[in-house]
C-alpha cells in the first residue's frame, strides 16, 4: 500500500533523497533488456546532483553486467545475488555467503522427487546437470550460460551461494509451499520471475545486503530511495526511507512500496527520479 505522506515529503525537499538503489530486470532495464536513454539521462543528471545509484539484483555476474555498467556514470559497490555477494570496483569482493551444504543435498531431493529442475549458483558461474527449456530462460537475462555437468558430483562441490529451482509457473505456485515446508527455519525462500523459486541462506535477502551495505557506507537507509518490482524486492522497498514500486510490479512489491511509478517500459526509474530527486533540487526543466 502506498504512503503518500512519505512520497510527498520527498516530492517536496521535506526529506532528501542522497542514494538511490535500483532493482535491474523489471525495473532499470525495460522487457528487452535494454537500458533505455530516458533512464540513463536520469540517472546521470542525479548522480551530477550528488545522488548516486547502486544496482541490488538477484543475479550473477553474467553478461548483462558490462553494458549496464558502462552506461552507469559512477564505479559504485554492487549487490548480486539477493545479497549474497556484494562487489566493491576498488576493493573487489567486500561480502560473500553462500548455503549450508545439507540444504543443497535436501533440495535436490526435493526436485528429483517431482521431476524439476535445480540450478547452483556462484558469483561467475550457474551450473545444472542439463539444460533445458527452464534454465535456457536464464541467457535472456543476461546470466552466466548454464554449464551442464552432467552429474552433481564432489569435484564441483555443493557449497553454492544460492539455488534457483524452476518449472512452468502453475507447477512452482503448487510445489513452493511444500518445498518451504521441507526447509523451514533453515533456508529463506524468494521469487524473483514466474516459474523461479530462490532458496537462500537464512535471513538472507536483498534487502539484508542493503542493510549490511549501507552500513559500511556510513549511509542512512532513511535518506535512501529504492526501486523494484518484484518478491524479491519487498525487503529493500521495506528498508528504505522511500520504497517506490514500479508500475509492472507483483502485488507483494507493491503492497511493500511507499508510492509507484510508471512501469519499466515506460521509463519508470526516470519518473520516479525525476519526482523524487531532480524536482525537489530544482533541477527540472
Amino acid at each position: 500500500m502506498s504512503n503518500p505522506c512519505v512520497a510527498d515529503e520527498f516530492a517536496s525537499g521535506a526529506r532528501r533523497v542522497e542514494l538511490i538503489l535500483s532493482d535491474v530486470d523489471g525495473t532499470l532495464l525495460d522487457h528487452s533488456q535494454t537500458l533505455t536513454p530516458g533512464v540513463k539521462a536520469a540517472v546521470e543528471a542525479a548522480s551530477a546532483a550528488g545522488v548516486p545509484l547502486i544496482l541490488a539484483t538477484g543475479k550473477a555476474l553474467g553478461p548483462w553486467v558490462g553494458p549496464v555498467l558502462e552506461a552507469l556514470p559512477l564505479p559504485l559497490p554492487r549487490i548480486h545475488m539477493q545479497g549474497l555477494h556484494i562487489v566493491d570496483p576498488k576493493e573487489g569482493v567486500i561480502f560473500d555467503r553462500t548455503l549450508d551444504e545439507a540444504i543443497f543435498h535436501d533440495t535436490l531431493a526435493f526436485c528429483r522427487e517431482h521431476g524439476i529442475t535445480l540450478t547452483g549458483y556462484r558469483p561467475n558461474n550457474v551450473y545444472c546437470e542439463e539444460t533445458n527449456e527452464h534454465t535456457d530462460r536464464l541467457i535472456f537475462y543476461g546470466e552466466p550460460t548454464p554449464e551442464a555437468i552432467g552429474a552433481w558430483n564432489e569435484e564441483l562441490g555443493y557449497s553454492f551461494n544460492k539455488l534457483l529451482v524452476m518449472s512452468d509457473h502453475p507447477s512452482m505456485l503448487r510445489l513452493r509451499p511444500l518445498l518451504e515446508a521441507r526447509l523451514t527455519g533453515r533456508a529463506a525462500l524468494t521469487s524473483a520471475l514466474p516459474g523461479m523459486v530462490e532458496i537462500l541462506p537464512p535471513g538472507a535477502s536483498k534487502g539484508a545486503g542493503v542493510a549490511w551495505l549501507l552500513q559500511r557506507l556510513g549511509v542512512d537507509p532513511g535518506a535512501c530511495m529504492a526501486m523494484g518490482d518484484g518478491e524479491n524486492d519487498v525487503e529493500m522497498l521495506r528498508l528504505v526511507g522511500l520504497g517506490v514500486a514500479m508500475g509492472n510490479a507483483v502485488e507483494a512489491a507493491s503492497a511493500a512500496a511507499d508510492a509507484h511509478t510508471a512501469p519499466n517500459d515506460e521509463d519508470g526509474v526516470a519518473r520516479a527520479i525525476e519526482k523524487y530527486v531532480l524536482a525537489p533540487r530544482g533541477l527540472m526543466a
